[in-house]
């Protein structure tokens, strides 16, 4: 009878381990498929803004909470978590004294031109492959983080049947509560690197480019002839592979 005992517990054991698989590769599936409309999209545009908006809830959140407390410190951490250091502290406290409607404004707008201005710096198409890798990045980085939560809550879900309490249920739960976190800091990790991200091209790069620029004859360059910027190396192992 002790043996059947065992032998059940530990088949109830495996079921239950399974079933924590299950809600893992549901919230798998879910990352997955963000990521692979991600890949497909020619644009991220719209997607930014989706997740744009959701900064914006919490940046109102945050203008809201100080005007009931006047808390200037939790104000400006709580803004630099969403934007980070696009705006020094006195700026940031200058833009709470505006209507919301303002206050949003300004913020949309700084975001804006951080994109119109990485546009004019490497064009419309390349910024759009940044914006696609940085989105791809900040997901993949987030979601093993997010493995890592799950693998340890599953490793000690279990002392929770020692309080009567069904362990997957719990699993489930307390899953579900940091799938909606995680999902949450994605949108929001994304936005505050963007907003502040600075893109440069090296004077060497600009130099180059200006030459090809200047080519007189404005002719088709071959694949294996010598590239016109002058550096030596054949075109397709030069400006022709950017």
């Amino acid at each position: 009878r002790a043996q059947k005992r065992v032998e059940g517990r530990n088949f109830d054991i495996r079921k239950t381990l399974i079933k924590f698989d299950d809600v893992m590769n549901d919230q798998r599936n879910v990352i997955f498929n963000q990521r692979l409309k991600i890949l497909k999209s020619k644009n991220v545009k719209e997607t930014l803004a989706e997740f744009f908006d959701e900064s914006v809830v919490k940046l109102e959140s945050a203008k809201t909470n100080y005007e009931k407390t006047n808390d200037k410190k939790a104000f400006i951490t709580s803004t630099k978590d969403l934007v980070g250091n696009i705006l020094n502290d006195n700026e940031l406290i200058d833009s709470a004294k505006l209507e919301k409607e303002e206050f949003i404004k300004k913020f949309k707008n700084l975001f804006k031109s951080k994109q119109d201005e990485r546009i004019k710096t490497v064009g419309e198409d390349q910024n759009n492959e940044i914006e696609k890798r940085i989105l791809l990045q900040v997901i993949d980085f987030s979601w093993r983080s997010h493995l890592q939560y799950l693998e340890e809550l599953r490793q000690v879900i279990g002392l929770r049947s020692y309080g009567q309490k069904d362990p997957l249920s719990e699993f489930k739960k307390e899953a579900f509560t940091l799938f909606e976190i995680l999902l949450d800091k994605i949108k929001l990790e994304i936005i505050k690197f963007l907003i502040n991200l600075n893109v440069v091209i090296s004077e060497e790069k600009k130099e180059k480019s200006e030459k090809i620029d200047k080519n007189p004859e404005n002719k088709k360059v071959g694949r294996n002839d010598k590239c016109p910027c002058g550096s030596g190396k054949k075109f397709k192992h030069c400006h022709g592979s950017i």
